[in-house]
């Protein structure tokens, strides 16, 4: 049976036993194991019964049933972590990606094209193919970061031939990112690129 999910009387538990057995297989094998298509959402379902579960029991039992929640978070998180590792690592022809949970092909989709994308960086290294990489640095230096302005800035001219500034604290603009760094200590930066952003 391939279930970790035991329901009895309506409670929902997780056999921690069972949950050793999948990561000591996903250990053992190259490719990944199969796993039931509701792996994760029967653990979710868990969590969700005992969620609110702490309010209600003994001190013993809470500590109890919060040692149970960790140790079954340590396991999925280390599960998730060997699966993601050889998807990165170990050539696709080689592993059996049907064996993949529906979450874990969300998940995992930014991952193969980082991989991808790094075989064919690897790719264009070995070939020297320097005019490749000259236009992948000079994609990045043209790219564009939301930036919020906390001291400040004189007018400049961009990597991009165009003007920017003057800045004042509390403005917030899109600069490109090869401007980003001699003003790295008067910038509070968002998280990403701003492409398709301009600014006002």
């Amino acid at each position: 049976m391939n279930y970790v999910l035991i329901m009895v009387h309506m409670s929902i538990s997780v056999d921690i036993n069972h949950l050793y057995e999948v990561l000591l297989n996903e250990i053992l094998n190259n490719d990944f194991t199969k796993l039931d298509e509701n792996f994760f959402n029967n653990i979710a379902l868990y969590f969700k019964q005992n969620k609110n579960n702490n309010s209600s029991s003994s001190t013993i039992n809470s500590v109890l049933n919060q040692e149970e929640k960790t140790i079954i978070l340590s396991l999925i998180k280390k599960l998730i972590e060997i699966r993601s590792r050889k998807l990165f690592l170990i050539p696709s022809e080689k592993l059996t990606l049907s064996n993949l949970t529906l979450e874990e092909r969300f998940l995992f989709n930014q991952i193969i094209k980082f991989k991808q994308k790094t075989e064919t960086f690897l790719k264009n290294i070995e070939m020297g193919n320097i005019n490749r990489l000259d236009e992948m640095r000079k994609k990045v230096i043209k790219r564009t970061v939301l930036v919020k302005v906390e001291s400040d800035i004189p007018p400049f001219i961009g990597v991009d031939l165009k003007k920017y500034g003057p800045l004042e604290p509390e403005d917030v603009a899109v600069l490109p990112s090869g401007n980003i760094e001699p003003f790295l200590n008067k910038l509070s930066i968002s998280g990403g690129w701003a492409e398709g952003l301009e600014n006002p």
